[in-house]
């Protein structure tokens, strides 16, 4: 679809984000979950405002960056197999089988964490540097669902909040990918230069959002006094994490999300013949 014409085009998608995001923080000020209103954390209130979160802003974010992605086809291509001229469509065999390999590997990486080492975050970080916003957005929404439905499912513990919050935060996790395969194509398969600063310009568009958005889930499902604890534990304690006592989101931004996008550009390397892809 061209940029500037047809029903959805970088106008209505802006626009749509803004109006999904001043949605959400209307409902989080009227809901107020830091407050006592939505009850205990997990309750049935804060799940209908993750919703809110997920769909009315989530949403709209990653359309617009898949959209943009969209918009190249030299990035839609596989790996040094572009022409100039050559027209691409969003969902062709390669995409698709795409999707099918990172949802199945990310499934697969969702029966344990392996003492702290998350599997996942690398396996999508690897996806966002190798195929892109829109494998990566599907792949993960596809993955998660086979992993909390058939090989970790969520009611095995009892607790339904599992089972009704599964859509949204698979929804704001995917969100985030379709983000960072976007600015790791922009930067680092569309630019020339060092490897590294474009890499690190990559790294640190996307991680913000990935650390952020899920700072947010914590507001919104917990309690003020359990997401201060979590967050604490997660981003600022030493000691607190798993893996030798290191925070969560500190080896999640700078170990497994680093280590997975260095292994998708040499996938991408590899399959590009060790040529970067032609531009449009």
């Amino acid at each position: 679809m061209n940029e500037k014409k047809g029903f959805y085009n970088d106008r209505t998608g802006l626009i749509l984000m803004g109006v999904g995001l001043a949605i959400f923080i209307v409902a989080f000020i009227l809901m107020n979950p830091l407050g006592t209103n939505l009850g205990v954390s997990e309750s049935p209130g804060r799940i209908v405002l993750l919703y809110i979160f997920a769909i009315a802003f989530c949403l709209p974010f990653a359309v617009y960056f898949m959209w943009k992605f969209a918009q190249r086809p030299d990035w839609l291509a596989m790996p040094g197999r572009y022409m100039p001229g050559m027209k691409v469509k969003v969902f062709t065999p390669y995409s698709l089988v795409a999707i099918g390999i990172i949802g199945a590997l990310f499934a697969a990486a969702g029966l344990g964490d392996l003492g702290g080492i998350d599997l996942q975050a690398m396996i999508i970080a690897a996806s966002a540097a190798l195929f892109g916003s829109v494998v990566s957005f599907f792949g993960l929404f596809v993955g998660q669902i086979i992993a909390r439905v058939l090989i970790n499912p969520v009611w095995v513990g009892g607790v339904s909040s599992g089972a009704l919050s599964l859509f949204p935060y698979t929804l704001i996790d995917a969100s985030i990918w379709a983000f960072f395969g976007y600015v790791y194509f922009y930067f680092v398969h569309d630019q020339t230069g060092p490897f590294f600063p474009r890499f690190f310009k990559a790294w640190i568009c996307g991680e913000p959002v990935h650390q952020v958005w899920w700072l947010m889930t914590y507001w919104i499902m917990k309690t003020r006094e359990d997401a201060i604890l979590a967050a604490l534990n997660d981003w600022v304690i030493l000691g607190a994490g798993t893996f030798f006592g290191i925070p969560y989101w500190w080896l999640s931004g700078f170990i497994f999300v680093p280590v997975g996008l260095l292994a998708g550009e040499a996938a991408y390397r590899a399959l590009s013949g060790g040529r970067g892809q032609s531009k449009k």
